[in-house]
């Protein structure tokens, strides 16, 4: 997952994915079954991503990275943390069997409000590798890894992780911020679920009402 952190001028915008996400919709529609899809109609709540300040990092990520698990309906097996120096987010083993190993950027001892943002991202990699949705593509993948996770309900952190200021900006992901708000809009249509009410950024509202 990449992880931007610059000026405001460095964060794409708009719609520039837009046939991509909406092909993305119709796959998980295709492959994992209309049924399955509204399955996922409880999102992940803020209060099971939450961290509390003197909570263990990695008993936090632990925990958070169970939660993303047990919301996707996979194997619920023990969770390995490493944290390392490295141009990635983080990265998620996407193993068929045992453990699954988590890294994490080291920074995000810093940023513990995005450590349920960049586990979604990851543990929807797991999700769809499991379902035999990975695809060959990197920039593909990564899209559909993005707008499988705002469907399905845990990737409206995604959007919420989306900040500015006069001086800097952050965006977790590979959609744009209105990207991220059209695919949850259209999960709010169809399930009836407003997540605006979650939201703790002010960008985030705005680029989900775009």
């Amino acid at each position: 997952m990449s992880f931007g952190r610059g000026a405001e001028r460095d964060v794409e915008r708009g719609f520039p994915h837009l046939a991509e996400v909406r092909s993305a919709l119709t796959t998980l529609y295709r492959e994992l079954s209309p049924d399955r899809v509204r399955g996922f109609g409880v999102s992940v709540l803020p209060v099971d991503v939450a961290f509390d300040d003197d909570e263990d990092l990695t008993a936090g990520v632990r925990r958070i990275a169970g939660v993303m698990v047990r919301h996707l309906g996979l194997p619920d097996v023990p969770v390995e943390v490493r944290f390392r120096e490295m141009a990635e987010a983080a990265w998620v083993e996407p193993s068929d069997g045992g453990a699954y190993t988590v890294e994490l950027n080291q920074r995000f001892d810093a940023h513990r409000r995005d450590i349920g943002a960049v586990l979604a991202h990851e543990v929807t990699h797991v999700f769809l590798h499991r379902a035999g949705l990975s695809l060959t593509d990197t920039g593909a993948d990564e899209i559909l890894t993005d707008t499988a996770a705002a469907y399905l309900g845990c990737g409206w952190l995604l959007l919420d992780a989306f900040r500015q200021d006069a001086l800097t900006s952050q965006k977790l992901g590979y959609l744009t911020p209105e990207e991220y708000g059209y695919v949850l809009a259209k999960r709010s249509l169809a399930i009836g679920e407003d997540p605006r009410v979650w939201f703790t950024s002010p960008q985030a509202y705005d680029a989900y009402g775009k």
